[in-house]
């Protein structure tokens, strides 16, 4: 399982059979929202009881400017809102 959470369209934790990409990831929970911040998405994962964290910027993998990170079963995955965007919205 992956659990993808934050400015997501449909957040939770997901089946996978193996590693994928942070992009197919952010796919599984429908994408990002409007008001997601696609510039900050952190992934967490456990390594040897340890919790590590890193951040990655979906928009420049998106655009082919960064490398798309693999995620593993049990990462969790959280999409940044932004709360500017969600100002303006409203």
């Amino acid at each position: 399982m992956v659990t993808v959470d934050g400015a997501v369209r449909e957040g939770g934790s997901f089946p996978v059979g193996g590693p994928i990409s942070l992009i197919q990831a952010v796919s599984l929970a429908k994408g990002t929202t409007e008001d997601a911040n696609a510039r900050r998405v952190a992934v967490f994962r456990t390594i040897g009881g340890q919790r590590q964290a890193a951040a990655f910027d979906l928009t420049s993998i998106r655009r082919g400017e960064a490398p798309d990170p693999q995620i593993y079963p049990g990462d969790i995955i959280v999409v940044d809102g932004s709360a500017i965007k969600a100002a303006q919205k409203q």
